[in-house]
């Protein structure tokens, strides 16, 4: 829903992340709340969540756009249909979005390590 509504308006990327962390927050605590828990505890655990994977993913796709330059039209659209992949794995099969979210931590630590490298690409050798 944020993806589509942030291509025809320009919506500045902190205003989506606080609109993602938000959704995230309300619909932890309502999967909670649903499953006969409390739901409080989900605001502040889904909200984490969701900046952790909205950190973890711009980090990577500015990575990627740097990498790119004048090539990265679609890069936005990759991005947003892999995150509506992940949700709907994670609604369809709950579990797995723990799987995801460990896959954002790995994304995280990995991008920091990476980022004192130097990207050297592909040298023709003569």
């Amino acid at each position: 829903m944020l993806a589509a509504v942030s291509y025809p308006v320009d919506v500045p990327p902190p205003l989506l992340a606080a609109l993602a962390v938000v959704l995230g927050a309300l619909l932890f605590a309502g999967s909670l709340t649903e499953g006969g828990r409390e739901g409080w505890i989900g605001l502040p655990l889904g909200g984490a969540c969701a900046a952790l994977a909205w950190y973890a993913s711009a980090r990577f796709f500015a990575r990627a756009r740097a990498r790119l330059a004048s090539d990265a039209g679609f890069l936005s659209a990759y991005g947003d249909l892999i995150a509506l992949s992940i949700a709907i794995v994670s609604v369809v099969i709950p579990p797995l979005a723990f799987g995801a979210l460990a896959a954002f931590l790995f994304l995280l630590v990995r991008g920091r390590a990476a980022e004192g490298r130097k990207y050297e690409g592909l040298r023709i050798l003569r």
